[in-house]
């Protein structure tokens, strides 16, 4: 049977809130908000934020039919919601929650001043399998879970909920992935013990990609802040072997393909033995054994005209699972990936720079490599441009 999805987006999902502020010139946080002061600001951006919007659109954005798979509440923040992600695929899978509001920020986006984000995680806390529409699930391909670690029905009770989820996607025959998020450190998920969590969920997932950063934060909490204490940027003084390191741990503990973001560094893919990935339905139309036992390294693309960050980690997954759910190589998987962080990065939201397929692929005959000249001598290039290899 022909699936009437080509991926389901699932997990975390708000409605953003951004004033926007008509103070010209830098000034101090304190001298902006007082204690009796009338702030007089313009007309507010209203957008949806959240893995399942910004992976979402951008998938959608691609030419794949996306079906949207979170909680929203029954307010006018959850038909909202509804109202921008239905432009977009199908959104038959937004449970509506009766007890907990709708998620939301409000951004505080002010000139010179890093962004300050108030956010009420709403019903993203209680998603469970249970809000879950398991037909749409099984007339995917690919099932998609976006930011556990800020979803606290996903990271309580070691992540067994999340274990039960993937299990049951798997066992109707859809391959799995999920993308993590970085919760505040000093917040009972930035606090707890990440190991049995990784120990219970892993098994079930086929593509896992988390960022360097969320991932050592996950696993070696005293080599994360030693590295945040720093005063540089976090993935410039991260060395090639922890990720190495890193990966290999991840695999062990049962996923299949291991995808480390490393924001403009690119991304660092390991994979597990052809045993391991014959198994992953989505591969099955290609060639698996060019999957399998590969450390693989794809530099991200020199960008000269950055207007924003926001969302690059979200369209890099984008990218990644279009290329497979389209069958592209290994070495295709990453250069794709990378385009979209790239195309992420034209704009001032976490969608509106992405492209269509078509225009991707044209797109990267014309993007340079960023030097990798943090790579050792185990590592070397091949002929896909820009990918190398390390085949110790």
């Amino acid at each position: 049977m022909t699936a009437k999805n080509d991926v389901v987006a699932a997990g975390h999902v708000c409605l953003d809130i951004t004033p926007r502020f008509q103070i010209q010139s830098r000034q101090d946080i304190g001298e902006v908000f007082q204690s009796g002061k009338l702030v007089k600001v313009g007309d507010a951006v209203l957008s949806t934020g959240g893995a399942v919007s910004n992976t979402g659109i951008a998938l959608s954005k691609l030419g794949l039919k996306v079906s949207y798979m979170s909680s929203v509440g029954q307010d006018g923040f959850g038909e909202i919601i509804i109202n921008k992600m239905a432009e977009y695929g199908n959104v038959d899978g937004l449970f509506r929650n009766k007890e907990v509001g709708s998620s939301y920020s409000v951004i505080l986006a002010l000139p010179a001043i890093d962004r300050i984000i108030l956010h009420n995680p709403g019903c993203n806390d209680h998603f469970t399998a249970e809000n879950i529409n398991w037909e749409i699930v099984s007339s995917a391909r690919l099932f998609h879970l976006g930011y556990p670690p800020i979803m606290r029905s996903l990271y309580a009770d070691d992540g067994i909920e999340l274990a039960n989820i993937l299990s049951k996607a798997r066992s109707l025959g859809v391959s799995t992935s999920v993308d993590m998020a970085l919760p505040d450190p000093d917040s009972e998920a930035g606090m707890m013990s990440w190991k049995e969590w990784l120990t219970n969920v892993l098994p079930h997932v086929d593509f896992f990609m988390p960022s360097i950063e969320e991932v050592l934060l996950f696993t070696n909490r005293n080599r994360w802040q030693k590295l945040r204490s720093e005063n540089a940027d976090f993935v410039d003084l991260v060395r090639i072997a922890t990720y190495q390191e890193i990966a290999t741990t991840l695999l062990e503990l049962g996923c299949r393909v291991v995808i480390l973001k490393a924001g403009q560094r690119g991304m660092f893919l390991k994979t597990a033995k052809m045993d391991e990935i014959s198994q992953i339905k989505l591969l099955e139309q290609t060639d698996s054994r060019t999957w399998s036992d590969r450390e693989l390294w794809g530099p991200s693309y020199v960008a000269d005209n950055i207007q924003s960050a926001t969302g690059a980690g979200d369209s890099a997954v984008a990218g990644i699972l279009t290329a497979i759910l389209r069958g592209l190589t290994v070495e295709e998987t990453l250069q794709f990936g990378n385009c979209l962080g790239y195309q992420n990065l034209r704009a001032l939201d976490a969608v509106s720079g992405i492209g269509t397929y078509d225009e991707t692929e044209s797109l990267l005959e014309s993007l340079t490599p960023v030097p990798v000249d943090f790579l050792d001598k185990s590592w070397s290039p091949i002929s896909s441009t820009g990918i190398w290899e390390c085949k110790n």
